[in-house]
């Protein structure tokens, strides 16, 4: 029997939760739904995640790809729809509700060039509306760019997207990186910006993969890795990137070289059906230019030639007549050289929220293969971000994302047994040791391909932001994140491979394995009060603090003496020796900046920033960081308004920065550092010892960027036109420069194969240049639309000083020849050496001495060339809509006013002689073949004295020009009828054909004047044999739920 006063409670409690959820069901019999398509004005063209809003509530969502958005549980009555979407002006429209309904509602977007309030949180404090910046900051759409076309990494996604930040490809080869700088170089140790997740900290050095030289673990030049292309593309809503010291003050001791922020995709609040979004791709990288043929001229002497053994040294030259051509193209004959590289990528994703949450969960597969049998690169990657909206005055954003990467590098580049190399310099008709080399020089393909140097990399990326609004003037935002990577590099190296052989241990063989991991701790809160002073002033103060901590430790062991091919531990080994690393930095910085906005036209800022870093040892006092804005909306001034409407200007602002920001040396560098040895006592016994490493500078600080820009905003012919204009003088100061250490220092000499050094602040650099963007919408009708952007940027980059009595610093791993180096007046790593003094009608001059030697005459001293690194770049993108369902979209990418050092041509003409100029026999009597023959020199005096002194190999002849126009892609997007995708019960469905590096246009004498085989030097730049960019044809489909 169950006891009354139980009983009484259960009544009481049923009939409560009856009273609790009578409202709640009467307020959804009270609500409607909102299905709202968004289209463009002129083309009618579905507008894909464009943000609805119910004005004055919580609900918003994202528009699909068909253009619709379904809100739901909207209480009946009138509302007012607001839509937004970068490059389109927002736009309201009124609707009314009946409970229990469906209300449809069409609402066209105007395409806009130019839009003052759209919001930027890069750079400022809290989240900023563009009219309040006195500096140009970029904004890159990702989210509609890896929709009309193709795009596997961050890298190509920012590709000649940006005036002023230049991508500097170094090779094909998946998985080498490039370097990124952003407005020229103006440190000679460092040059990287800082880049952000969501406001964390993220770690974009190297993997820690081993070079692959081809010679085991060690290390000439070539390519490295970067952790900078961990993100799937097709995550990333947007990207911001500030780009100097004037607008990177509130990031401190590290923000010189700017800041790139990635804004990832996320949810939005408010009741919404979940969309679901579905894009599958297959493609092929190729080889992506013409592939040189190797040539031989049988000429008498090839044909008499003999060796030791009287056995023909040229045997394809025998029985044919003097002056025959032998033709010859191993990479492209030779079916083990190169193959189409399959791509398959795989990427789903899931967006949708309520009235108090939002989120955005998901997974991408790629799997992608080199041109080469042992280059891949592959990712894979989960993502879910989540928010959190308990009440009007709090929220919580957390960010999280796993990536593991698999990586193989073939062997290339300057190494010996690189297949490159070794087929270009390939001489027809020669003899080979083994039959099977034929054409060949050093290794051929299933040699190289069995090289193997793998690495296998995680990352987990944590971040958490709360917003918290306590009073309607006080605003504050922390975020918290980690950002961790490890690795797992391997190269093995079985006993008999070409590879242990260059190694040093032919019938040993060796394996290695290295493990790095890379911790990046980042707290960061800023605090924004504002009032109104007057009606018209209106004041922001805002404070904050920053704190970042990197720990980087790393294991490494190698084992020699295999014993047997399939014996890879290196427990197993017979010798084996280890090692470890291990540093640690931290930086804190705190500001303060007030802006003052005049009407909400005019806004004045001023801020300081106060950074301290462990770099600088225990006794470094804080450094200050100032900054000052101007901003000015001069189009929405009264009596400008009329003079602005007769010339059709819409919006024009003038803007004006000034400000300070750092670049911190590496860990350790200001602190006295030792290590430890082991020595030999007296008796023979092996013990450790202490032994000096390094002397450090108490008085280092950090490099100290000062940079002006000015320019302006402007929005023409009804905001069918945008421009935006900056010119920046950036002058770095203080910069670190190594001197040696004297000898009472107890540190001079060389320990470990290095000289110790001394770093100083001494030297200065400058960098100016003006950065201009164009969009427009030339054509817009409902059957075609244009849409243009135009982007150009120049560079003027120069060292000023060095800050002592040294006259220039050449270049450290320069292989073939030191034709690079760093002179005061002149722009950092510029190529100096003696050039080939020419006649009246420009032909090189070429001496014979009279003991029958010939010449190239050069000038007596090296000459300035160029610099390698492009003064000018543009950039050209033209998207065409076509009857509302063809999409095409057509990139040229032009670098210009730089040179290359072209070592391949140098050794393929002068020292193999066999390359086509120099066996053309229409050409033979030509002052410029004969002068590509020669691999002596001699300078203009001593040929004029008729004496007989080689000045060296005429690498001059060698640099040139790399002045390039690349199609960069192509895409055309075809979305299918509805009838289609309902098939699928999708929403829609898109199809896409698109291109990647179809073509180029240039006179460089090379492969491709883009890439580098010095991937692993900061600033020197040789075409080395590094593999051309690769050539892809893509297939993609699109499916929206």
């Amino acid at each position: 029997m169950v006891p009354r006063c139980f009983e009484r409670a259960c009544t009481c409690s049923i009939a409560a939760a009856v009273l609790a959820v009578l409202p709640e069901v009467a307020g959804a019999q009270a609500t409607g739904t909102v299905r709202a398509r968004v289209v463009e004005a002129a083309t009618a063209r579905p507008i894909a995640t464009a943000q609805v809003a119910l004005v004055g509530t919580n609900r918003t969502a994202l528009a699909n790809a068909a253009g619709e958005v379904l809100l739901l549980n909207v209480p009946a009555g009138t509302h007012v729809v607001r839509v937004t979407m970068i490059g389109y002006a927002a736009a309201e429209r009124e609707v009314r509700v009946a409970a229990g309904e469906v209300t449809q509602v069409t609402i066209q977007l105007e395409a806009t060039a130019f839009d003052l309030d759209e919001i930027v949180v890069t750079g400022t404090a809290g989240a900023t509306s563009r009219r309040t910046l006195g500096n140009s900051i970029t904004r890159l759409d990702a989210a509609t760019l890896t929709e009309q076309t193709a795009i596997t990494s961050l890298t190509e996604l920012m590709q000649a997207k940006s005036p002023g930040v230049q991508i500097l490809t170094n090779s094909g080869t998946l998985g080498a990186a490039a370097d990124i700088r952003i407005r020229g170089a103006g440190s000679l140790t460092h040059t990287k910006p800082v880049v952000y997740v969501d406001g964390v900290r993220y770690n974009i050095e190297d993997l820690g993969a081993f070079t692959p030289s081809g010679a085991g673990t060690t290390s000439y030049t070539g390519q490295v890795t970067s952790a900078f292309d961990f993100i799937n593309p097709n995550d990333i809503e947007s990207i911001e990137i500030v780009k100097g010291p004037a607008a990177a003050t509130l990031y401190g001791a590290e923000a010189a070289n700017g800041v790139i922020q990635i804004i990832t995709k996320k949810g939005r609040r408010g009741e919404q059906a979940m969309r679901w979004d579905i894009r599958a791709e297959v493609a092929q990288n190729r080889w992506g230019v013409d592939i040189p043929d190797n040539y031989t001229t049988c000429d008498q002497a090839k044909i008499d030639e003999r060796d030791a053994a009287g056995n023909p040294v040229w045997p394809g030259c025998q029985g044919v007549a003097p002056g025959t051509i032998l033709r010859q193209n191993p990479l492209r004959e030779d079916p083990a050289a190169l193959r189409n590289g399959a791509v398959t990528k795989l990427s789903i994703s899931t967006r949708g929220g309520g009235e108090r949450y939002s989120f955005y969960f998901s997974g991408d597969l790629l799997d992608q293969s080199g041109i080469f049998y042992n280059n891949y690169s592959d990712r894979k990657s989960l993502r879910a971000n989540f928010s959190l909206f308990p009440n009007d005055w709090f929220d919580l954003t957390v960010t999280s994302s796993y990536a593991r990467s698999d990586l193989r590098l073939p062997v290339g580049d300057e190494s010996a047994q690189g297949m490159l190399l070794s087929a270009f310099r390939g001489r027809p008709g020669r003899v080979t040791t083994d039959p099977r080399n034929e054409g060949w020089a050093t290794t051929r393909p299933e040699q190289a391909n069995t090289y193997n140097n793998t690495t296998r990399s995680d990352r987990l990326t944590l971040g958490a932001t709360i917003n918290v609004l306590p009073f309607p003037w006080f605003r504050n935002r922390l975020t918290v994140g980690l950002d961790f990577t490890s690795s797992l590099a391997q190269i093995l190296s079985p006993p008999g491979s070409t590879d242990a052989e260059f190694a040093g241990v032919p019938t040993a063989g060796l394996v290695a394995q290295r493990v790095p991991r890379h911790y990046v701790y980042t707290v960061d809160y800023t605090g924004n009060i504002e009032r109104a002073l007057t009606p018209d002033l209106v004041s922001t103060t805002s404070v904050g603090f920053q704190a970042t901590s990197q720990k980087y430790e790393v294991l490494s062991a190698t084992g020699t003496g295999l014993g047997a091919p399939d014996i890879t531990l290196i427990s197993a080994a017979a010798t084996t020796v280890g090692g470890n690393g291990y540093s640690e930095s931290k930086s804190v910085g705190l500001f303060i900046q007030e802006q003052i906005g005049w009407k909400n036209r005019l806004f004045l800022t001023g801020a300081i920033r106060a950074d301290d870093n462990s770099s600088f040892g225990e006794s470094f006092d804080w450094i200050y960081y100032p900054k000052a804005q101007l901003s000015w909306v001069a189009s929405e001034e009264p009596v400008l308004r009329a003079f602005f409407d007769r010339v059709r200007v819409d919006d024009l602002k003038l803007r004006t920065a000034w400000g300070h920001a750092g670049q911190a040396p590496a860990p350790f560098s200001a602190t006295q550092t030792y290590t430890v040895n082991r020595a030999v006592r007296p008796d023979g016994s092996v013990v450790s010892a202490l032994q000096a490493q390094s002397l450090g500078n108490p008085d280092l600080v950090a490099e100290r960027g000062v940079e002006f820009e000015v320019g302006f905003d402007a929005g023409l012919l009804n905001d069918r036109v945008g421009v935006e204009f900056t010119y920046y003088n950036k002058r770095m100061r203080d910069v670190i420069i190594a001197q040696g250490a004297p000898g009472s220092s107890g540190f001079a000499g060389t320990f470990f194969g290095g000289t110790q050094a001394i770093l100083r602040n001494l030297g200065e650099t400058l960098n100016t240049g003006v950065e201009l963007a164009v969009y427009a919408t030339p054509i817009q009708t409902p059957r075609l639309a244009w849409d243009l952007n135009l982007t150009l940027a120049t560079n003027s980059n120069e060292l000023v000083k060095f800050g002592d009595d040294r006259t220039e610093i050449v270049l450290s791993g320069q292989s073939y020849g030191s034709v690079q180096r760093h002179r005061e007046g002149y722009p950092i790593g510029g190529y100096w050496f003696r050039v080939p003094v020419r006649d009246a009608d420009g032909k090189p001059v070429i001496y014979e001495h009279t003991n029958g030697a010939r010449y190239l005459v050069v000038t007596d001293s090296i000459q300035y060339i160029g610099t390698p690194t492009p003064t000018r770049e543009i950039s050209l993108a033209s998207t065409f809509t076509l009857f509302r369902d063809f999409r095409l979209f057509v990139l040229f990418d032009h670098k210009g006013g730089h040179h290359l050092f072209n070592y391949k041509e140098f050794n393929r003409c002068a020292i193999n002689q066999n390359c086509q100029r120099v066996n053309d026999p229409r050409r033979q009597d030509d002052p410029e073949v004969e002068a590509a023959r020669l691999t002596t020199s001699i300078t203009e005096s001593d040929a004029a004295a008729g004496l007989a002194v080689n000045a060296g190999q005429p690498l001059g002849l060698w640099i040139e020009k790399a002045d390039f126009i690349k199609l960069r892609d192509v895409s055309l997007t075809y979305t299918l009828p509805a009838e289609f995708a309902q098939r699928f019960r999708a929403s829609s469905a898109r199809i896409t054909l698109a291109g990647h590096n179809l073509a180029m246009w240039t006179d460089y004498s090379g492969l491709d004047p883009e890439v580098s085989g010095y991937g692993n030097r900061q600033f020197a730049r040789a075409d080395v044999y590094p593999v051309p960019m690769l050539r892809r044809w893509s297939l993609a489909m699109d499916f929206s739920f």
